[in-house]
């Protein structure tokens, strides 16, 4: 493993969090404007699934490299593990703090209806919200959370 990637996976086993979200999809961007305006403690780090350090990381933790090339899903990944779907959704937003917390509420609804709901939008998403041309370029001077 080179170092970059042993620093990356380092600072996930202690505060930090690495959020992998299709840059392609306008949601999903859309989702990390907001998710990076709302963090105020700075947990968060984000790595587009499209990218080379991202196939490195999840391969590094155990994300099967056929997972990770199936962009229908946002993948949290905190103190050595990952959660996909519903799942990392819930996480993603309850570690926000403050109202966001009520999400965890939704952990009472079963699980395969939770994805079944996350699937209907993962599927639909570049019809209901539109698909940028080319992957989010990202600016590490504008976005310091960003792994390239």
């Amino acid at each position: 493993m080179d170092q970059k990637i042993q620093k990356i996976v380092a600072a996930t086993m202690s505060e930090k969090i690495i959020i992998f979200f299709d840059g392609y999809c306008i949601l999903c961007n859309k989702t990390v404007d907001f998710l990076i305006s709302k963090d105020k403690k700075q947990k968060f780090l984000f790595a587009t699934l499209q990218s080379k350090t991202a196939t490195k990381i999840l391969n590094e933790i155990g994300f099967q490299e056929k997972q990770s090339k199936n962009l229908n899903t946002i993948v949290y990944f905190k103190n050595g593990t990952f959660k996909i779907k519903s799942n990392a959704v819930i996480d993603i937003l309850s570690e926000l703090g403050g109202v966001y917390q009520f999400t965890k509420i939704f952990y009472l609804i079963p699980l395969f209806l939770r994805d079944l709901i996350y699937d209907q939008i993962a599927t639909n998403r570049y019809k209901w919200f539109g698909e940028k041309t080319t992957c989010r370029i990202l600016n590490p001077n504008k976005y310091t959370r960003i792994i390239n």
